[in-house]
């Protein structure tokens, strides 16, 4: 029971840890960078990080097959470094409450993909869930109460919850062939790494830097960033995964968007009303209810085929 309770508080940790992006996203942008030389710092000092962790448990853990590494580069690129600049670039134009709720549709696109990809039936609950979700981002999008709302920041929202969706597919495909997942992950934010680098401005990054007050505590940020909201998320995730199911865990999860829009508007003085706050509720309800029923599965078939959508 105390390991259970442990496992929890490490996921909700994770989760916490995760939705102070924007915290660091405000600052980085403060000084001049762009959302995609945020993503890119954060995806080297990442790949920094967790490669040399790996190395530390042992250099036999590269060793994968040329199909496993392929899968790799697809989710670094495709999911990870997608769902980043995504999200980044929505948390800008909108709001580190709206970006984050946005990206937690990511369940919604899951349950389509498992329909398409593993045959999954399409049952009243999956309907009723996507309904309640899709009213529950009108809401906090601000779309249904007629509200202005920026147009471009709700697409990458969507986008970046279809991104982080696609982690969950490849993850699955992945972990069929390997069991080592600090593998998997390092590898993904390398790829992904070498994607940010090659799509922004890595010289223009180093300007930036160089001209702010006082660069050894820029560097110092930049580190900060990636051990906030990718490293230690990710061994308080993989953590809290050896004393909870995986589908109560991405429940628990939740706690990132929660923490976003909490910064968002107590530290980063974000507008937020009631209506987000039905909103928020509808979204959550909608993912709990996926999750319920995605954990009634009998079939050892089915059980094999589960998804974790969690991006570490």
């Amino acid at each position: 029971m105390k390991n259970k309770k442990l496992s929890v508080i490490y996921i909700l940790l994770a989760g916490a840890l995760w939705g102070s992006s924007c915290l660091f996203v405000g600052k980085l942008t403060d000084m001049g960078f762009s959302p995609l030389q945020c993503t890119t710092i954060r995806m080297v000092v990442a790949a920094l990080i967790l490669n040399v962790a790996l190395v530390v448990k042992g250099v036999k853990n590269y060793r994968i097959s040329a199909a496993s590494l392929g899968l790799c580069a697809l989710s670094g690129i495709c999911s990870v470094l997608a769902m980043c600049i995504f999200y980044y670039y929505s948390m800008t134009s909108t709001s580190a409450t709206v970006s984050a709720i946005l990206l937690y549709t990511a369940p919604v696109f899951v349950m389509i993909m498992s329909v398409i990809f593993f045959k999954e039936k399409m049952t009243g609950k999956k309907i009723a869930a996507f309904a309640v979700a899709i009213v529950g981002c009108a809401l906090v999008s601000g779309i249904a109460t007629g509200a202005a709302a920026d147009a471009k920041g709700i697409v990458f929202g969507v986008l970046s919850g279809l991104a982080y969706s696609l982690y969950g597919i490849f993850t699955t495909f992945y972990m069929r062939r390997n069991t080592e997942r600090l593998t998997f992950s390092a590898l993904n934010f390398a790829f992904a790494a070498m994607g940010a680098l090659m799509l922004s401005n890595p010289a223009e990054i180093v300007r930036i830097t160089a001209r702010t007050d006082n660069i050894p505590l820029t560097v110092g940020f930049f580190l900060l960033f990636g051990l906030c909201t990718a490293a230690l998320p990710y061994v308080f995730y993989t953590a809290g995964l050896s004393g909870v199911r995986p589908d109560v865990a991405s429940i628990l999860a939740f706690s990132e968007p929660l923490t976003a829009a909490l910064f968002g508007i107590t530290v980063l003085g974000q507008p937020f009303d009631v209506t987000q706050g039905i909103g928020i509720a509808l979204v959550t309800a909608a993912i709990v209810m996926l999750n319920i029923s995605f954990g009634k599965r009998k079939n050892k078939k089915d059980k094999k085929n589960k998804i974790d959508i969690n991006v570490t």
